[in-house]
C-alpha cells in the first residue's frame, strides 16, 4: 500500500538524511539478474518522435521488442508504463514477465498499475536490453497517448521499489540511469527546446541525450542548480518580477527545510520543481491574485481545489522568474491559456493557486514556464540509486521583442481558435496512436565531454529559439527567427472573453481544469528508495 502524500514529502525532504550506503547496501542483498541490462546505441540521436499535443503535453516513440507506442515524457515519475490496449491491443512479443504487480498512483488520482515485464525499450538512437516495465492494461488515454516515460530517479520508482530485492534489480533502475550507466563515455544529460504547437500535434521542438546544440552550447556554462531532492529537479526561486516589479516570500514550505536544517538563501526564497508532466504553472496562490487580480475584466474561481482566473483573452502581461539572480522572462503568449468550449472561447490564467506544500514545494513550473527556456537535465551519478540530479536553464526569451509581437500573436491565436471551434471535426479511433508526420527541425547537435567548457556563443541562442521551437513549413530557414506561436499573425482583434454568470465561468473553467489535470502527472507518490526519513526506517509500507 502506498504511503499518505505528507509522509511520502517527509521522506523526500533532507539529502542529508538519505544514504548512499543504504542504498548500496540494498543493490548488495539483490541477486544477480539472469536477464542482464545492457545498451545499444545507433547513429541518429534525434529520432525521438518528439511530439507537442496541443501544448497539454510533449511525448516521444518508444519501441518495445518492436512495437511502437507514443508516451508522455514525464521528468516528474520514473516508472516508464505502456498500454497495450490503447494500440488495438498489439502486446510486445517475447516479454519476460517477473510476476510482480507495480501500481504507480499520481496525484491527480491517475495510475500506471499492471504486471512488471522485462523489454529491450529503444528511445531515439538507444535500445536499453532487459529493461523493466510495467504493462498499464486499460491506463493509457487511448486518443491521446499510449503510455509514459518517467525520466526521474531510480529513488522515486515504484518499479525500483517493488524489484530492488530481486534479482532484476538492475533491470527496475529507472531508465534513463540504466541507459547512462551503461554509456559511461556519454555526459549524463538530457536537454530539451519545446515547441509551440496550440492546435493539433506538432514537432515538440528538439530533445537531446548527451548532446547539446551546436549553437546553444552556452547552456553548458549556465548555473548548476543542484536538486534540493534525489530523483528530481527541485530548486530555490529568489522570486518573480510582475510587471517590472519583484515579489517574493509566502513560502508554504521553507520553515520545514530550516527545521531540517538545510539553508533557506533568503526570506523570499519559494521551492520549485521543473516538471513536463503539467502543461500549467501551480503556485501560492498569494501569486496567483498578484499576477491577475488587476487585469479589467478578470473574474477569480475555484475549479477542482486549484484557484483560477478567468481573463480578456488580449490580457498581456510581463513576467520573469528569478533563479540564482538570473532572470528568465516568460513570453506574455504563455500567461493565458486559450479554452474551447460549447459557450465559445474563453481564457484563463497559466499560472494558478494550488497547494502543494504536501509535497514541500510551493511551485510546479511546468510547461508553460519550460517553453521559455532551453533545459538541460543533469542525471548526476548514473550508478547511485539516490542520485543527486541538477538542472541548468538558458533563456530563448528576448523580453522586448516578445512584448511588441505579442499583440499579433495573441489576435492570431484567438481567431484560429474561433475557426477550430467551429470547423467539421471527425473523432480519433481508439487505436490509432497519435504521432508527428510532418517535417522535423533542421538542427545542428554537438558532443562536448562532460570535462570541457563550452566557448561561449553569444545570443545565438535567441535566433536558435525561433527556428529551433517550431517545424512547420518554415523549419527550414535555417538561423532565422520564426514566430513562437506557430500561427499566422491577422491584424483584426476578436472579442476573447464572453459574458455570462459566474456558474458559467466555473463550468467553463471546471472543463479547463479537467483538461489540464489529464496531463499533471507531476509527482508519483512515493517515497525516495533505500533511505531513511524522519518518521520511520523502512522505505516502504507494504
Amino acid at each position: 500500500m502506498l504511503i499518505t502524500h505528507a509522509l511520502a514529502s517527509a521522506l523526500l525532504l533532507t539529502s542529508s538524511a538519505f544514504s548512499r550506503a543504504s542504498a548500496a547496501t540494498l543493490d548488495r542483498r539483490a541477486p544477480a539478474s539472469n536477464y542482464p541490462v545492457s545498451v545499444s546505441r545507433g547513429a541518429d540521436s534525434t529520432g525521438f518522435g518528439f511530439t507537442n499535443v496541443q501544448d497539454n503535453l510533449y511525448s516521444a516513440t518508444i519501441t518495445v521488442n518492436g512495437v511502437a507506442f507514443q508516451v508522455q515524457l514525464d521528468t516528474g515519475s520514473a516508472d516508464t508504463w505502456i498500454d497495450p490496449l490503447s494500440v488495438g491491443g498489439a502486446v510486445p512479443p517475447n516479454l519476460i514477465y517477473t510476476n510482480y504487480n507495480a501500481t504507480t498512483t499520481y496525484l491527480d488520482g491517475s495510475s500506471g498499475a499492471g504486471p512488471i515485464v522485462l523489454a529491450d525499450v529503444t528511445f531515439g538512437s538507444y535500445t536499453i536490453k532487459n529493461q523493466a516495465i510495467t504493462l498499464g492494461y486499460g491506463n493509457g488515454e487511448s486518443d491521446t497517448m499510449n503510455g509514459l516515460l518517467g525520466l526521474g530517479g531510480s529513488s522515486r520508482s515504484q518499479i525500483y521499489a517493488t524489484l530492488m530485492n530481486t534479482s532484476y534489480a538492475d533491470n527496475a533502475k529507472a531508465m534513463l540511469y540504466n541507459l547512462f550507466a551503461h554509456e559511461p563515455d556519454r555526459p549524463d544529460y538530457v536537454t530539451w527546446l519545446m515547441s509551440r504547437t496550440e492546435l493539433g500535434d506538432g514537432s515538440g521542438g528538439v530533445l537531446t541525450v548527451s548532446e547539446v546544440l551546436a549553437n546553444m552550447t552556452d547552456i553548458l556554462d549556465a548555473p548548476q542548480l543542484n536538486s534540493l531532492m534525489s530523483g528530481e529537479w527541485v530548486y530555490w526561486l529568489d522570486g518573480i518580477y510582475i510587471n517590472g516589479r519583484f515579489f517574493g516570500g509566502h513560502s508554504n514550505v521553507t520553515q520545514q527545510y530550516k527545521s531540517a536544517g538545510i539553508s533557506v538563501p533568503s526570506e523570499n526564497s519559494t521551492v520549485a520543481v521543473f516538471d513536463s508532466g503539467t502543461s500549467l504553472i501551480l503556485a501560492p496562490e498569494y501569486y496567483a491574485h498578484l499576477i491577475y487580480q488587476d487585469v479589467p475584466g478578470a473574474s477569480a474561481v475555484y475549479a477542482d481545489g486549484d484557484l483560477v482566473y478567468v481573463v480578456p483573452c488580449d490580457t498581456k502581461l510581463n513576467i520573469s522568474w528569478s533563479v540564482e539572480g538570473n532572470i528568465y522572462p516568460m513570453h506574455p503568449i504563455d500567461v493565458v491559456t486559450i479554452n474551447e468550449t460549447p459557450q465559445g472561447v474563453i481564457c484563463s490564467g497559466t499560472i494558478r493557486g494550488s497547494d502543494n506544500s504536501a509535497l514541500l514545494i510551493d511551485w510546479i513550473l511546468g510547461d508553460a514556464f519550460l517553453r521559455n527556456v532551453y533545459h538541460l537535465y543533469g542525471y548526476g551519478n548514473s550508478s547511485a540509486i539516490r542520485a543527486d540530479p541538477y538542472i541548468k536553464l538558458l533563456s530563448v526569451v528576448d523580453q522586448a521583442q516578445a512584448w511588441a509581437e505579442a499583440d499579433a500573436m495573441i489576435q492570431a491565436r484567438v481567431q484560429a481558435h474561433e475557426y477550430n471551434l467551429t470547423a467539421s471535426h471527425t473523432s480519433t479511433p481508439a487505436t490509432v496512436r497519435p504521432s508527428y508526420t510532418g517535417q522535423v527541425p533542421s538542427v545542428s547537435l554537438t558532443y562536448v565531454p562532460e570535462s570541457s567548457t563550452a566557448s561561449a556563443a553569444g545570443n545565438t541562442h535567441l535566433a536558435a529559439a525561433g527556428a529551433l521551437a517550431e517545424s512547420d513549413s518554415n523549419s527550414g530557414q535555417g538561423g532565422k527567427p520564426v514566430d513562437l506561436s506557430g500561427l499566422e499573425r491577422n491584424s483584426y482583434i476578436i472579442m476573447g472573453l464572453l459574458s455570462g454568470v459566474i456558474v458559467l465561468l466555473l463550468a467553463v473553467v471546471g472543463m479547463s481544469v479537467k483538461a489540464a489535470r489529464a496531463n499533471r502527472r507531476y509527482e508519483p507518490l512515493v517515497p525516495p528508495v533505500g533511505v531513511k526519513g524522519f518518521e520511520m526506517d523502512r522505505p516502504y509500507d507494504r
